[in-house]
């Protein structure tokens, strides 16, 4: 056996232990990696990746530009193969079954190429044929899918004259032509206007909903995929980040917690408040002050506290909220370099 036969080997070796192995080869619509990575020369573009993404995920996958996610997504579609480690996509493995994966998965890279000269229904057909789908079933899932994405007014014209958003528009409905299982979306909203965007939504939570069709999305669009998705990874760097739903990310990247709490404006209710013995940040809002507590060194270790302080203090509460810190701070929480954080705090803020 040479040596590039035993390191092929050794790269498609799944060990017992390995959380690739344990995927059932019938769970036809999960996505797993174990150690998955790759080299481009002296460049680690994925390294020692592990993900899991159940069965009915809508899975978010984050990062900056050059992070890894796009290399990612070529080697769990089999485009290209991994420099290491092991995976396994709709139960099939990412190298020895590459052909099947690309069989019941549809993907919609962030660039698409088309055919100009064709039309949207000619350029779906022709692509239904590929899948050795029957013609009759070709012709009519092409039509449905115009209809769909919001083409049908311009089914027949050239793809030539399709504005960007257009042609993403149609490369999603490529991309779910074979009824799959599994579809693969880098940034599927680029060039779409908001209508378009909410479209899109729509159609991908309908995909989810009632088909069960599992959703790995990467996406600049950090409220999009925070309205979409019920997990989310974060890369950088090539390397896995941090893991887990919305909450468990504000955890993971030690955002503090906040409540805000607003009291009828009186002079009586300033002094009270400058009196707390907890620290807030307050600003008037008219005939009301806003209080902001922030979980920290120095703030409150339990809300109950300070709602309680506020009652005995006998300040009128008009209400109390508790806002969520948004997705796009943690992505920056984990994402920017530590550096940049300290300068801002030296010079009193971002600017």
């Amino acid at each position: 056996m040479t040596a590039a036969s035993r390191g092929m080997r050794s790269l498609v070796t799944e060990s017992k232990d390995s959380p690739a192995s344990k995927v059932n080869a019938n769970d036809n619509s999960s996505i797993i990696t174990s150690g998955l990575s790759k080299m481009y020369e002296k460049l680690k573009a994925v390294d020692s990746l592990n993900l899991a993404v159940d069965s009915g995920d809508i899975f978010g996958f984050l990062g900056p530009n050059g992070a890894g996610k796009t290399t990612t997504i070529r080697m769990l579609c089999g485009l290209i193969p991994p420099s290491a480690g092991i995976a396994r996509v709709a139960g099939f493995d990412i190298i020895r079954e590459s052909m099947k994966i690309r069989s019941v998965i549809g993907l919609l890279p962030e660039s698409s190429g088309f055919y100009n000269w064709m039309n949207a229904e000619e350029y779906l057909f022709h692509f239904a044929l590929l899948y050795k789908i029957e013609p009759s079933v070709a012709r009519n899932r092409a039509l449905r899918l115009i209809e769909k994405v919001g083409l049908a007014e311009k089914a027949h014209a050239p793809i030539s004259y399709y504005s960007r958003g257009m042609r993403q528009r149609l490369g999603l409905a490529r991309a779910l032509i074979n009824d799959p299982r599994i579809i693969f979306l880098d940034e599927p909203t680029l060039g779409l206007d908001p209508s378009g965007q909410e479209e899109i939504r729509k159609i991908l939570l309908e995909l989810n909903r009632e088909k069960g069709v599992t959703i790995f999305l990467s996406s600049h669009a950090l409220g999009e995929v925070s309205s979409l998705c019920n997990k989310i990874a974060v890369i950088n760097h090539g390397q896995l980040i941090a893991k887990g739903n919305i909450d468990e990310l504000r955890a993971q990247a030690g955002v503090s917690n906040t409540i805000v709490v607003r009291v009828v404006n009186t002079p009586a209710a300033r002094l009270q408040l400058s009196n707390m013995p907890f620290q807030g940040k307050t600003s008037e809002e008219g005939s009301l002050i806003s209080v902001t507590f922030s979980e920290g060194s120095q703030g409150p270790s339990n809300y109950d506290n300070v709602i309680e302080c506020i009652i005995k203090q006998g300040l009128q509460v008009y209400d109390i909220r508790r806002p969520d810190t948004s997705l796009e701070e943690v992505f920056f929480k984990f994402t920017r370099p530590k550096n940049v954080d300290s300068d801002a705090e030296k010079n009193g803020g971002v600017r």
